[in-house]
């Protein structure tokens, strides 16, 4: 999928439906590499790539549900990267709704790399959106932003140093301008990130410029911890 060659269109389309077909196949693994040659479309026929936009969207986000093999969705995960690097936020189309949703699914997702993933793509489509989804976008920011605080100490310090990039991005989207500019004297640069003062900063702001949010900071905190406590209790009855 990444050689030139394919830019020839008597070889795109049949390799792109071949594809398509080995996407649905039984075998995880054969999942797994078609997903990741729709991807290298990226590397093969770039100039293609808008005309096979709504195609590859579909199939992709179709593999980020993958009931079976967390492998299919983390490549499916990378390939989504890679188009939409190349895309502008009308390309996209109504496939952002879809994408935008699956995506939060794996914020708490157990395992590392789905997590990573999940907050870079988060991160790609922040800086997508421009007009016509910014309303939708800042809503689910609003749903989300609580969940991306708290990964700001994720376990997985790769996981976290992903998470400090793209809520850095998603503060913007809560209109908040005096707390966009506390958190971006936590944000900026390199320095060690200090979450707790960075909490104490976010909660000071929100008490005077926006009540509700602050309500809800506490409310999804407190409802956060408590279905990761239930997960772990649930764990330690199985063991």
């Amino acid at each position: 999928m990444s050689d030139p060659m394919l830019r020839e269109k008597k070889f795109l389309k049949p390799v792109l439906h071949i594809l398509e077909e080995k996407s649905h196949d039984r075998n995880s693994i054969v999942r797994q590499m078609a997903v990741r040659g729709l991807g290298n479309l990226v590397y093969g026929a770039p100039e293609k790539l808008k005309k096979h936009k709504k195609f590859l969207m579909v199939i992709l986000i179709r593999a980020l549900s993958d009931p079976f093999s967390s492998e299919v969705i983390g490549e499916s995960m990378k390939a989504v990267a890679k188009v939409l690097k190349e895309l502008k936020e009308k390309d996209i189309g109504s496939s952002f709704r879809d994408l935008t949703q699956e995506i939060r699914t794996y914020f708490d997702n157990e395992d590392d790399a789905l997590r990573l993933w999940s907050f870079v793509l988060f991160g790609i489509l922040a800086r997508l959106t421009k007009r016509k989804w910014k309303g939708y976008f800042a809503e689910q920011v609003r749903q989300s932003w609580v969940t991306l605080l708290l990964h700001l100490e994720d376990p997985n310090p790769r996981v976290s140093v992903e998470c400090r990039a793209t809520f850095h991005l998603c503060v913007p989207f809560l209109g908040l301008k005096r707390l966009q500019t506390a958190v971006n004297e936590h944000l900026d640069g390199t320095a060690e990130l200090k979450p707790e003062e960075l909490q104490v900063d976010i909660c000071r702001h929100l008490a005077k410029e926006n009540a509700e949010l602050l309500e809800n900071l506490y409310k999804s905190t407190i409802m956060y911890f408590f279905s990761r406590w239930e997960e772990i209790r649930a764990v330690a009855v199985k063991l």
